[in-house]
């Protein structure tokens, strides 16, 4: 595949991942991650304390199938408990509309894959219920498995019915976030192909202003992220940042590091430039497999599991932004998954990079506010 932006997951992939877990994920914590010949988090700096505004995060997709025989939010409710345990204090839900092709004008729900809004907001509901903050993140999926065939490439055949159908897919949504209380939403996702048009953002953040009294996003793909033209409309500015940070397939975590310096220098940069905008990681992840840093936007699940290079890739990140003051908030993608040794996907269940995360972000929070943490 030659994709600039991430590839999407086929829905049997998703289908075959949540009806493998069986009852594991139905009992936060039981999943543990393999042992390891030392600490994941050995030799890492203490993390610089952050005010509760910064957003401790994670993406959980909601992306349970449809045949599936357990009870859907108790596994929603699952997830959400372990999210918790690791430090995280912000979920960002994924929630899809599609289109048939990068050239279809019509964006409409698929009820056969995409979760009912009374299943969303009662997940939303259960995240605030366990004290999270509920990040809302509405993704444009192109259902052609072609080269090249992904959001950031959208060329409908008439952009004035497009813009109109996924006005209708964002206001839908704001709604839906304003209802169940989420403190952040996103007007978009690596629409690469319509960021030009600038009038027609102008006005769609006006219309959800208009119905939604949260902050808003827009969640850009990495190497887009100067060329986006409304960051002045909008609360934060937001980057998924699955920047490639190696040509080899088993770099040191050294190298890894040096590999985030480029990326790091040019959105410093630019948010001096732009008055100091405050950014967040609205995804960065990495799969277990042996391709993690060299593609990490790419679903392909290729080569034999590889815990550790995921535990590099994490332990990288947190070396390179832990500790920039820019940085207002990161959420990790995606705990939806089966997790463990075995697992080859984004998630960090049950795996050491879940300790790199609770060690970032309960390390994080000001002393007083360690004092009353939960477990």
């Amino acid at each position: 595949m030659d994709r600039r932006g991430r590839t999407e997951p086929s829905r049997r992939e998703v289908t075959l991942s949540v009806c493998a877990m069986g009852t594991t994920l139905m009992c936060p914590g039981l999943l543990k991650a393999a042992p390891w010949s030392r600490p994941a988090t050995i030799g890492l700096p203490s993390p610089v304390p952050r005010p509760d505004a910064f957003r401790r995060g994670a993406s959980l997709g909601l992306f349970v199938a449809k045949d599936y025989r357990g009870s859907k939010r108790g596994l929603y409710e699952s997830f959400l408990g372990e999210m918790l345990d690791a430090g995280v204090r912000d979920v960002q839900l994924i929630v899809r509309w599609a289109q048939d092709t990068v050239r279809d004008v019509d964006i409409e729900p698929d009820p056969e894959k995409e979760e009912d809004d009374e299943t969303v907001g009662w997940v939303m509901g259960a995240a605030r219920r366990l004290g999270l903050r509920v990040f809302l993140m509405p993704t444009v999926h192109v259902r052609e498995d072609a080269k090249g065939s992904w959001r950031g490439a959208i060329a409908p055949r008439d952009w004035g019915r497009w813009w109109a159908a996924y006005r209708r897919f964002i206001l839908h949504y704001a709604d839906l976030a304003e209802a169940h209380g989420a403190g952040l939403f996103a007007v978009g996702s690596e629409l690469v192909s319509t960021q030009i048009q600038e009038s027609r953002w102008r006005a769609l953040i006006e219309a959800v202003r208009a119905r939604y009294r949260g902050q808003l996003t827009y969640s850009a793909n990495w190497d887009r992220f100067e060329k986006v033209r409304i960051w002045d409309a909008l609360d934060v500015a937001g980057i998924n940042a699955y920047v490639p940070l190696s040509r080899v397939r088993d770099p040191s975590e050294s190298e890894l590091t040096q590999g985030w310096y480029a990326f790091k220098e040019k959105v410093l940069r630019w948010a001096r430039n732009n008055e100091g905008k405050r950014f967040i990681f609205t995804e960065v992840g990495y799969p277990s497999n042996p391709f993690a840093a060299i593609r990490p936007y790419d679903y392909s699940l290729r080569g034999h599991p590889d815990e550790g290079l995921q535990l590099k890739c994490y332990r990288a990140l947190y070396r390179s932004w832990q500790d920039v003051e820019g940085l207002a908030g990161i959420y990790f993608w995606n705990w939806f998954g089966e997790g463990g040794a075995t697992d080859r996907g984004y998630t960090p269940r049950g795996k050491p990079a879940f300790e790199v995360i609770r060690h970032w972000y309960r390390g994080s929070l000001r002393p007083e506010r360690q004092q009353g943490r939960q477990r």
